[in-house]
């Protein structure tokens, strides 16, 4: 070797007429791990006193992937093909470096084993969560259909309830109505019948009147052509004149109570047609009323069976387009479940394994020396 060691650890440059060459690379190499010190391409460099980082670097990560092989004994081919030897402090220095990283590539390689290990309980219980709650998901928009389809059906035989009510009561009012119109039509004959016979009463009277007048007159007359001649008879006269004034009164008196009679019975059967005139009103009131209302409530009704189906109909198609995104993400849990089960099996894969790893290289190399 034409490289120098330092007991106090200090790293000498190895000077060469030439370019760097792999074989200088891997003897600095040798003597920093001998010394103690991680190579490093720094460290190298400066070990040999010249070269660059883009030229050492390959030759460093070769000299690193024939360290194992040449801690085993059989040995690595130099760069200029000849055969080496490594002395024994650099064989128990290798091996105790080697041994160390190996270790914490162990352990790195148990704990990403036991984050990938809860990540997947994480997610499993995660999982089992979400399908519980698209389950319970699922029964509640179920019981919130099948309330919906009751309110509807109820709301129906509601309506068709009251459309048979309101056919009844349509049929019952056209009753009453045409029964009205009977009884004033009654009323309007027994009124007319009473006019006419107040008309033929008072007709009567008037002639009989008339009659009285005119016999009052001719008697009168008579009583005066024969005044002179009936002088003796004056008295009897008078009083026949007397008693046929007497008789006249009491037939005027009789009738004029006729005629009050008549006129009651007018004035009564004008009463009984009046209240059944106001009866009549009253009762097409009531009935326009009963009618409007029935109108409005059956409007309300439609609108209210209108509005249901339109809520149920919005609801089945919330309820397709939720249990076609439970679906979805069912489907994405279970691909998830499956790349989750998978990354489980390579990872429990490679844990077997890790007996057969390969060297670690680079910043395994150092995370094992400053363990040692």
């Amino acid at each position: 070797m034409t490289l120098k060691s330092s007991s106090n650890n200090n790293i000498h440059p190895i000077r060469s007429g030439r370019g760097i060459q792999e074989a200088q690379v891997w003897e600095a190499a040798d003597w920093l791990l001998q010394e103690g010190l991680r190579p490093t391409i720094e460290r190298v460099r400066q070990k040999i006193g010249s070269g660059s980082p883009n030229t050492v670097s390959p030759m460093l990560e070769r000299w690193f992937a024939t360290l194992g092989k040449r801690l085993d004994g059989h040995g690595a081919d130099l760069a200029d093909g000849e055969a080496h030897q490594l002395p024994l402090a650099v064989v128990q220095s290798a091996k105790l470096f080697w041994d160390a990283a190996r270790r914490e590539a162990d352990q790195v390689q148990v704990q990403k084993t036991e984050a990938a290990r809860r990540e997947i309980e994480l997610q499993r219980t995660a999982l089992a969560q979400k399908e519980a709650d698209l389950q319970q998901r699922e029964t509640s928009f179920e019981q919130a259909r099948v309330a919906l389809d009751e309110a509807l059906a109820s709301s129906r035989q509601a309506v068709t309830a009251m459309e048979a009510q309101m056919h009844t009561q349509q049929q019952e009012s056209a009753r009453l109505l045409s029964d009205a119109e009977a009884e004033v039509r009654r009323l309007r004959k027994a009124f007319d019948e009473a006019v006419a016979s107040k008309e033929a009463l008072r007709e009567k009277a008037s002639m009989e009147l008339g009659a009285a007048q005119r016999d009052a007159r001719e008697a009168e007359q008579r009583h005066v052509a024969h005044e002179r001649r009936l002088l003796a008879d004056v008295d009897r006269e008078r009083v026949a004149a007397r008693q046929a004034a007497a008789d006249l009164a009491k037939e005027q008196k009789a009738r004029a109570a006729d005629l009050d009679t008549a006129r009651a019975a007018q004035e009564a059967a004008q009463q009984v047609l009046l209240a059944e005139k106001a009866a009549h009103r009253d009762a097409a009131a009531v009935w326009s009323r009963q009618q409007q209302e029935g109108q409005v409530e059956l409007a309300t009704l439609r609108e209210r069976a209108a509005g249901a189906e339109q809520r149920a109909a919005d609801l089945a198609a919330q309820l397709e387009r939720q249990q076609g995104q439970a679906e979805r993400e069912i489907s994405q849990l279970r691909d998830s479940q499956a790349a989750t089960a998978a990354a489980l099996r390579q990872l429990e894969a490679r844990s077997t394994d890790a007996g057969g790893a390969k060297p670690p290289t680079g910043r395994a190399a150092a995370k094992g020396k400053k363990t040692t």
